[in-house]
């Protein structure tokens, strides 16, 4: 038997998030008075999700802990909720960051607990010993970092900016060996080459004769410098791949690519995790020894990708387990008829929906979810607003 009940989702007030952004996908008030950054849908015991399930308020994680077979299948890997779903609000760049594989998380956790480090202590790298690969996918207009530029973009900067410290550096053996000399790069060393990318950067905004890729270049370092000024992960972010993804573009980032978002609204399907080594741009612990462990020798810039088919009212994306998929869905007036599979969870960002299976209907606005477990349940959508639904089967 298939079941679908309501969830309610925590939001994470870290420093890079909107004041605005979440406040009126839900229809609150704005400007809130924290920085609202990230919705979290799933069972992460840091954040979980709050069913309303059996005529109670229960944590997903509970719910889950103790009743898999209900919440998860018969047929399950493991005991584990298989993904974190989130909504991104991204006011300003976030930390330049990399995830560990499944192998490196399970040492990591393990040698962290044999060390007496808390959970959640603020200085704990590995809080579980999950990878965490990860898609994102544009819901505004987004901006991200991730991975490395290759050599001739790299070389072109490096001159256009009068940067001795990039050219000292060139050319490299590989992505790693690059971004593991800029993080080791003493600080008396890495402050000057900060300074100066910013004082270049100027020079040529102002000016009319700079390429595409070295104008982008400039605009960044300029963003960057405004929203974290003097950070010396500025040189990270400057040697990285920089993307504009238009609505409905999506980008998958594996175990061990650095990235960073820089501004726009997202969605994104995770492992469910929340391991992140960061190397600048946050107020957060910063291990640079540890990312660099974890780092790939690759850091190719990703291939972006659109929901299938396109520009149809529901399109899927496919991700990088063949059992996970997500589902956007747009609703303008005309009821969309939609079959949930799996252990698979709605999540609105904006808009006024009615999710009806006939017996029973549950009213979705931003921001909020919509849980299936058990059998296929085939609903009907009206209303306008526009979903996203991830799918584990």
């Amino acid at each position: 038997m298939g079941e679908l009940f309501r969830l309610n989702n925590p939001i994470q007030n870290y420093a890079w998030g909107s004041h605005t952004v979440l406040a009126q996908m839900r229809g609150v008030p704005a400007p809130t008075d924290q920085p609202e950054a990230e919705v979290w849908v799933g069972a992460h015991p840091s954040a979980p999700s709050v069913a309303e399930y059996a005529g109670d308020s229960t944590a997903l994680n509970v719910l889950v802990e103790n009743n898999p077979d209900t919440f998860l299948g018969k047929n399950r890997s493991c005991d584990t909720f298989p993904y974190l779903f989130k909504i991104l609000a991204i006011d300003a760049p976030l930390s330049i960051q990399v995830h560990p594989t499944d192998e490196q998380a399970q040492a990591g956790f393990a040698d962290e607990n044999a060390r007496g480090i808390a959970l959640d202590a603020p200085h704990r790298n590995y809080k579980d010993q999950f990878s965490k690969p990860e898609t994102v996918i544009a819901v505004s207009d987004v901006k991200i970092l991730t991975g490395v530029r290759d050599s001739a973009q790299l070389e072109e900067l490096a001159v256009a900016f009068d940067a001795g410290w990039l050219k000292g550096l060139l050319p490299v053996k590989d992505a790693k060996a690059l971004l593991t000399s800029i993080l080791r790069l003493d600080q008396q060393a890495a402050q000057k080459a900060v300074n100066d990318l910013l004082r270049a950067s100027v020079e040529i905004t102002q000016g009319q004769d700079a390429s595409e890729l070295v104008r982008k270049a400039a605009e960044l370092v300029q963003l960057v410098s405004l929203k974290h000024p003097g950070d010396q992960g500025l040189l990270v972010a400057f040697v990285m791949n920089f993307i504009e993804l238009s609505p409905g573009d999506s980008a998958f980032t594996p175990d061990g690519q650095v990235h960073a978002y820089v501004e726009g609204t997202a969605i994104e399907l995770m492992n469910p995790s929340d391991n992140v080594m960061r190397a600048g741009l946050t107020p957060k612990h910063i291990d640079t020894e540890e990312l660099i462990k974890v780092l790939a020798t690759d850091q190719d810039a990703p291939t972006i990708k659109r929901a299938q088919p396109v520009n149809e009212s529901t399109g899927v994306y496919a991700m990088w387990d063949e059992r996970l998929s997500v589902t956007r869905i747009r609703v303008e007036n005309q009821p969309v008829d939609y079959t949930f599979e799996g252990t698979s969870t709605l999540l609105s960002v904006g808009g006024n929906v009615t999710v009806s299976t006939g017996d029973e209907s549950f009213e979705v606005t931003g921001t909020e979810s919509v849980m299936h477990i058990g059998e296929p349940v085939t609903t009907r959508i009206s209303g306008c607003g526009e979903l996203y639904i991830a799918t584990h089967r």
